[in-house]
């Protein structure tokens, strides 16, 4: 059983899925650390833009691997494990340019649906509905308006004791969103049959509970474990 849920940056989505999965006792698959994790291990190695065409081989060549324990996605360099290193700002901009990359979302996707194969998943992201698991029997697109999506970023770095100033973190959001969209490899994109949710003016708790809500109807629906 997978329960895709794609949306832009801010809407909520690793809180609200980090939380469904532990509700349902599935596994959540926070493909947006992946990316990350990419891009912190491809900066570790001095890679930059420039370089595309050795994407694909230093990528192969990586000491990254992810793993799913206890409900939860691992990941770990030459054997270490990652956490907050892939939270920085700077990794999260960097993961955005590197996800433009043809190989990365490549790499990516192989290890995603190897993943998703291992069980019942929460896969959150920018495409999980619309390329990864295009047949997911449930898909969400997880949205909600510029400002309240960038005072959301601003307090999840301020409790990492980040600073950040507003205006240039709604910025950062508007440029993203562009670059999600326009992209010419996975744009970030409403899957036809997806339920869109716009958590603007919802709690997390009420967002969580429209979710399951959802998984509940589309189980019985379709005769889904559920």
């Amino acid at each position: 059983m997978i329960i895709a849920i794609d949306g832009p940056a801010g809407a909520g989505k690793s809180t609200v899925c980090r939380l469904l999965a532990r509700e349902l006792g599935y596994v959540y698959l926070d493909t947006g650390a992946m990316y990350r994790a990419v891009a912190w291990a491809l900066r570790q190695g001095g890679f930059t833009l420039e370089q595309e065409s050795r994407a694909g081989e230093m990528l192969s060549k990586l000491p990254l691997r992810f793993v799913l324990e206890d409900g939860a996605l691992v990941i770990t360099y030459e054997g270490r494990r990652l956490g907050e290193e892939l939270r920085h700002p700077d990794i999260t901009r960097y993961a955005s340019l590197f996800s433009r990359l043809q190989p990365v979302r490549a790499f990516l996707m192989e290890w995603q649906r190897r993943l998703g194969a291992a069980g019942d998943v929460v896969a959150e992201g920018r495409d999980m509905s619309t390329v990864v698991f295009p047949d997911a029997p449930v898909k969400v697109f997880l949205t909600a308006n510029l400002a309240t999506r960038a005072a959301r970023r601003q307090a999840e770095y301020l409790q990492k004791g980040i600073t950040m100033d507003y205006s240039t973190l709604e910025a950062q959001i508007r440029e993203r969103d562009e670059a999600d969209r326009e992209r010419p490899i996975a744009p970030l994109r409403t899957a036809p049959d997806a339920v869109i949710l716009d958590t603007s003016a919802l709690e997390i708790a009420e967002v969580v509970r429209e979710l399951r809500d959802l998984v509940a109807r589309k189980s019985k629906d379709n005769d889904l474990p559920g």
